[in-house]
């Protein structure tokens, strides 16, 4: 069995067909008009992840999508956006995928989401809760991790690989953005795409820029981080207070892993003010790559179950196997029989 990592998010989508290597592209698909002129040799309508984003910015008379809204799966698109990855890492054999879900997405949500994943994607699809991936990914089967997405956060309460209670907060990185966004506009002029955000946000010397009435507006990183650090310190005490609910009569034992995970754990300065406001419980942690780690997870669990899945049926083909021997002895043994009473 080949197995499948994938972490479609509310802004990006994380997929890895052997653990190690991660595609990361943005969860946009875009509905458009074809094109008057083809330059490579191809026509098509729908554009997926990056080859998405120009056609957002400039292109009129599209539709775009983005496919999951607090953590609901809104739109068939959602299909596309697994098959894109699924093609650019060749895995089209793919025989196990494992992705999540919010904590708190109901039984129903998660069956019907199984089922046409399995019927789209023509492979077995494993469920699990979204910060599962990066537990597995750390090695930890007892603890509590708080995954910040986009759209929304979870916070996700395990023993020896059993849930035990959990929340969703239907509040991630995307209320940031937008009271952000309304600042940048009201002090430069444009409007920047999340995508554009978190590269402002993350990246030194990154520029966004657009074309307004024949002139170059462009917003760079430290123009904006003198109101990202008048939002942040607000947004992280909600989230930090909602966690502290949750946590709330737990065993200390629970607690000796406790991380943070999710593109919302790599702004500036979140992981530090998570570790301050968690300093009386105990030491926060963070995997290496906290934007990639749920799909390496989710491929490590779908690896498991795939081998264990395939020893119960090498076990069983050699049971079958000794029977069929056996069988063949028994009716050996009745056609000596058999002759020696002739």
């Amino acid at each position: 069995m080949r197995p499948i990592g994938v972490d479609i998010g509310t802004n990006y989508t994380k997929i890895t067909a052997d653990g190690k290597n991660v595609l990361v592209y943005p969860s946009i698909v875009a509905y458009g008009e074809e094109k008057e002129w083809t330059l490579k040799g191809e026509s098509k309508s729908v554009y997926v992840g990056d080859e998405a984003l120009p056609i957002v910015h400039s292109m009129e008379n599209v539709e775009v999508l983005r496919p999951l809204h607090e953590g609901r799966v809104l739109h068939t698109s959602y299909f596309e956006l697994a098959r894109y990855g699924i093609k650019k890492l060749k895995a089209e054999n793919t025989s196990i995928i494992a992705t999540g879900l919010p904590v708190k997405s109901s039984r129903k949500e998660r069956e019907e989401l199984k089922k046409e994943m399995e019927s789209e994607l023509k492979a077995r699809v494993l469920i699990f809760p979204e910060p599962v991936g990066t537990m597995a990914y750390m090695g930890t089967e007892t603890g509590v991790c708080v995954d910040i997405g986009f759209g929304t956060t979870d916070i996700l309460v395990i023993a020896d690989m059993e849930y035990l209670k959990g929340d969703t907060m239907l509040m991630g990185v995307d209320k940031l953005y937008e009271n952000l966004e309304v600042a940048v506009r009201n002090k430069i002029g444009i409007s920047i795409s999340p995508e554009e955000m978190t590269k402002l946000l993350t990246t030194e010397g990154y520029e966004v820029g657009r074309i307004r009435s024949g002139k170059k507006l462009s917003v760079s990183r430290e123009e904006v981080m003198a109101e990202y650090e008048s939002l942040v310190g607000s947004w992280v005490e909600r989230i930090a207070s909602r966690v502290k609910l949750v946590l709330e009569g737990l065993s200390t034992i629970l607690l000796e892993n406790f991380t943070i995970t999710g593109g919302g754990s790599m702004l500036p300065g979140v992981y530090e003010m998570f570790q301050e406001s968690f300093k009386d419980i105990g030491d926060v942690k963070r995997p290496d790559d906290p934007i990639k780690a749920n799909s390496i997870g989710y491929y490590m669990l779908a690896k498991t179950m795939a081998g264990e899945e395939e020893e119960v049926k090498e076990e069983r083909e050699k049971e079958e196997s000794k029977e069929e021997i056996l069988d063949a002895d028994e009716k050996g043994k009745v056609r000596k029989g058999g002759k020696g009473r002739k």
